[in-house]
């Protein structure tokens, strides 16, 4: 194991001693909000900007970079689901933490012409939605937000804006043309912090810690009804459950499912007789939620 890698094993430790400063990747380029979180949680690191979420965790998984801050879900978005199914994609690798950025998004661009077309990352159109349509402007998918603001600045033309954020609209050199655009003020993105290694259990875990996996039921009535109650039999709280189609199989669901670990015991027992009941459980990690750090 590199010496970076077992400064990192610790999630609360957010910078690194002199001469070990991590590299830490993220989906996007400079200016956008995956970089905001990351220099949230970790100031002193050297961020790694890739083009699309299959790079970022293969930079990782390749030891390019020793973590990821990659967004996991929206309030207003959803779940973003390529995060979630590269999860179950790839091996060996665990989550360790958590945070909750807010995100406030602005339409960038050159003041004069009216804007008719706005160019964005889907997840970021989806939560401006509204915004948008009440003022006839049609979005246009873009990978990443601030690779959208970049694009803009470089291509400039009559009509065309951006959503993305003030930070990016000073990096890129353009005007905020209106701030604060996202459909609900309580817009958040919930990132996760992924590193390599063995997923951990929630037996002997820590106070205010989560548990995130992934299962496949058994094609049988019943199924999950006999999976959600490993759970409530042992009152352990789910704060997540989603559904993904598999691949090559129509209309049959992977569920990625969250739970709290405040009794650790009761919660392994749960995961246990889950693992023993389903067709498939892909275990992510236990965690616990990170808070922003100032820079050093």
């Amino acid at each position: 194991m590199r010496r970076r890698d077992a400064l990192l094993d610790v999630i609360d430790v957010a910078t690194a001693p002199a001469g070990a400063r991590p590299r830490v990747g993220y989906q996007g380029e400079p200016g956008a909000y995956s970089e905001e979180a990351l220099l949230a949680l970790y100031p002193n690191a050297e961020p790694v900007g890739r083009r699309s979420f299959t790079m970022a965790f293969d930079a990782l998984l390749s030891g390019e970079v020793d973590l990821d801050v990659l967004p996991i879900e929206n309030t207003l978005g959803g779940i973003v689901q390529e995060v979630n199914d590269l999860l179950w994609e790839r091996r060996g690798l665990r989550l360790i933490g958590e945070y909750v950025h807010p995100i406030q998004h602005c339409l960038l661009g050159f003041p004069g012409a009216k804007v008719r077309r706005a160019i964005s990352h889907p997840q970021a159109l989806a939560q401006t939605r509204r915004y948008l349509e009440a003022r006839a402007i049609e979005p246009i998918p873009y990978h990443d937000t601030a690779g959208a603001a970049r694009y803009l600045a470089e291509h400039p033309e009559p009509g065309l804006a951006a959503v993305a954020s003030a930070a990016a609209a000073q990096r890129y050199g353009l005007e905020v043309l209106a701030t604060g655009i996202q459909d609900d003020d309580t817009n958040q993105t919930r990132f996760v912090v992924v590193q390599r290694g063995e997923p951990s259990r929630p037996a002997g875990a820590r106070s205010q810690s989560k548990c995130s996996l992934c299962f496949v039921a058994a094609h049988v009535p019943g199924s999950l009804v006999a999976a959600l109650q490993c759970f409530s039999a042992r009152h352990v709280n789910l704060t997540r459950l989603e559904s993904r189609p598999i691949p090559g199989k129509p209309f049959e669901y992977r569920f990625f499912l969250d739970f709290q670990v405040t009794d650790p015991e009761a919660a392994e027992a749960a995961l246990c007789e889950l693992e023993a009941t389903t067709h498939e459980v892909r275990l992510f990690g236990t965690y616990r939620p990170l808070c922003p750090r100032a820079r050093g």
